[in-house]
């Protein structure tokens, strides 16, 4: 069983550590606390890079044994490039089912199952055991793993697309390193002739109070809007191997500072400052929940990408964000008994009902993550969107506080879109050989209206899908899965969806919590109404 647990602890000084240590603790699943309090965690900005540059109006200093050590002080700008790198060896295995720790026997039974298909079958611990604030928060979970018996990337998700399909796995792909990647770091001063050489990973610091820009971060990596820009980031910089040999650039930075750059990135910094505070909490324990849960493999603990959350640093913070960020320092949203955080999942707009998480993704049924109607249509939907009113409930738009304010938002509440018969084959679960689109059958419906399994017909075959997500990408990206069909095309051919909400639809609704604050409704209770009677809890910072 491998343990990716741990409790937070103090960070000892890296000048006392060995560089095999040093080096280790990039790869260390927790949390660390500074002195003041305050949780410390490590984003990765950039990864597959040859070369880095980095720059800070007031110099940067370079540490090659890590913060507390050794400080070189030379010019603004530095470019850091790889000498003798070898890649990680690593082992792809893929999700099969995942358990709580309460239910190990039922893991074990499922275990048995799994092997009878003739899987090799591993058990991993993964998530965190935080202890802090006097108490201790467990965020682990045993996830069921077969090896993918790849040797890349691309074919292990290739395989855990079939274990999906034919089976019902979880099918996401964890890297397990076997040996860590290796090279030497060098990085020559822009200003001056100053060379810095060190094996592995190499911090940079600004002198004065301030930040460090990166240039040519990714941004949009996982939607159409790929590019790159430079940005600027508060605390530590540093530069270490990634698991493909080449350079990866991490954030080492407070939960304070992270939040700030996050924030603004999920939510109208303009938005009523109680759905600013609930946002922050929300993201906060997002934050905490997925620190041991990703990048196992990789010299950081998350990434800046929706894959983590998407994280834009200094760059993009507001006043207003960072405000409610300060505001709601350390407050975390605990389950009744207040032993155990809440998932605090959230998406952009529920379309005026929210889901079961158990209908959207692969999980057990959370009693904090209920489907339930806006407050506002608790009395005429409070058994839930039906086939039958599903129609009239699009169509009608009743008024709720998720219906967006602002005009230019609207399109996130009801929609309506096309769907191309021949645009359908070779999306996410649809096979090239599919052939046009001739009809689509909705066999189950969450308690949202939401469709989670669906038949594809084509003219070269018929193919099932199920998911809320993976719905939404078999039709070619839509905002929801909360659709009915016309009843006859266009006239050019296609289909026409009738649609509400934009996202997956589980826990808070960010358009909901804008409309809930406008009308003086306070974080605690636009939380407690989306989680299920949950409660906010100070866990640091007080």
């Amino acid at each position: 069983m491998h343990a990716a647990a741990g409790l937070i602890s103090r960070p000892a000084r890296a000048s006392s550590l060995s560089l095999s240590s040093r080096v280790e603790r990039l790869y260390s699943p927790r949390f660390h606390f500074d002195e003041d309090g305050e949780p410390w965690t490590t984003i990765g900005l950039v990864e597959h890079a040859r070369t880095v540059d980095l720059s800070a109006q007031g110099g940067l200093s370079v540490l090659p044994s890590g913060p507390g050590g050794t400080s070189i002080a030379a010019g603004s700008a530095w470019t850091i490039s790889l000498e003798d790198a070898a890649p990680a060896q690593q082992r792809f295995e893929i999700a099969l089912e995942s358990f709580e720790p309460s239910r190990i026997r039922e893991a074990a039974v499922a275990r048995d199952k799994w092997k009878a298909k003739g899987l090799t079958v591993h058990q991993r611990e993964m998530g965190s055991l935080f202890g802090v604030g006097g108490r201790v928060l467990d965020t682990r979970r045993y996830i069921l793993t077969a090896e993918a018996d790849a040797s890349n990337d691309s074919e292990a998700s290739r395989r855990a697309k079939i274990l999906r399909q034919r089976h019902g796995a979880i099918g996401t792909v964890h890297a397990f390193l076997l040996r860590q990647p290796t090279g030497r770091l060098v990085a020559r001063d822009r200003d001056g002739n100053a060379v810095v050489k060190a094996e592995q990973v190499l911090w940079f610091q600004p002198r004065r109070a301030g930040t460090t820009t990166v240039h040519d971060v990714p941004y949009g990596v996982t939607s159409g809007t790929r590019g790159t820009e430079d940005r600027r980031y508060r605390g530590l910089i540093y530069v270490a191997v990634g698991r493909d040999g080449k350079l990866c650039v991490v954030n080492q930075v407070r939960e304070t500072d992270i939040l700030a750059g996050l924030v603004p990135a999920e939510i109208y910094a303009s938005a009523p400052s109680q759905a600013l505070a609930a946002q922050a909490i929300a993201a906060r324990g997002q934050l905490v929940a997925k620190v041991g849960t990703r990048h196992l493999a990789d010299p950081f603990l998350l990434c800046a990408h929706q894959h983590c959350q998407v994280y834009a640093g200094a760059s993009r913070e507001h006043p207003r964000t960072t405000a409610a960020v300060r505001a709601t320092r350390g407050q975390i949203l605990m389950r009744p008994g207040q032993t155990t955080m809440v998932d605090t999942v959230y998406s952009a707009n529920s379309g005026g009902h929210t889901e079961h998480n158990e209908l959207v993704w692969d999980s057990p049924l959370d009693a904090q993550l209920r489907g339930r109607p806006d407050p506002l249509l608790h009395s005429r939907f409070a058994t839930g969107i039906e086939p039958q009113n599903l129609r009239s409930w699009l169509q009608s738009a009743p008024k709720s506080y998720s219906a967006p304010k602002a005009s230019a938002a609207a399109a996130s509440y009801r929609w309506t879109t096309t769907v191309d018969p021949a645009s359908v084959a070779g999306n996410s679960g649809v096979p090239r050989e599919f052939g046009a689109l001739e009809g689509l059958t909705i066999h189950r419906r969450g308690v949202s209206g939401r469709a989670i399994d669906v038949s594809l017909l084509g003219t070269r075959g018929e193919v099932r899908i199920h998911g809320e997500f993976a719905i939404r990408k078999a039709l070619g990206g839509l905002k929801s899965s909360m659709f009915v069909l016309e009843d006859s095309r266009d006239r050019y051919g296609r289909f026409v969806l009738h649609g509400g909400g934009h996202g997956h639809g589980v826990g808070m609704c960010q358009h909901g919590a804008m409309g809930m604050a406008r009308a003086k409704i306070s974080a605690a209770n636009i939380l407690s109404h989306y989680y299920g009677g949950a409660t906010v809890v100070p866990l640091w910072g007080t």
